[in-house]
């Protein structure tokens, strides 16, 4: 394989492992609606991540406005497969670059329950 298509191999499995990640906070946001705060879990790329971090329900749907964005804690963005594209102290929002881009949007819950 050319170092092109291992790229764009890492960035589609980092953006379906992030993309799960995503659907589980999904189902903690429904649970949670009457909270100011919700704890949800880091939307990283690892498969094995257990972190959690505290968002409002208007920061959660702020990052979730965009299917091509999601949050992790500091450090635990992938700069080969994502870039940086908000930070506060408490966490990072990334999006997906190439090929994990169209990723992202294809498994965005929200857009299949919509279609």
């Amino acid at each position: 394989m050319t170092e092109s298509v291992d790229l764009d191999v890492q960035r589609e499995r980092a953006a379906k492992n992030q993309s799960l990640f995503r659907e589980v906070n999904e189902r903690i946001e429904e649970l949670s609606r009457s909270e100011e705060q919700v704890r949800f879990i880091c939307e990283c790329a690892s498969d094995d991540c257990e972190k959690t971090l505290t968002l409002t329900v208007t920061e959660y749907e702020r990052i979730r406005s965009r299917s091509n964005s999601f949050f992790v804690l500091a450090g635990h963005e992938l700069p080969e497969v994502e870039e940086v594209i908000d930070s506060n102290g408490r966490y990072v929002i990334v999006a997906k670059l190439g090929a994990g881009a169209p990723v992202a949007e294809h498994f965005d819950p929200r857009k299949r329950r919509s279609s």
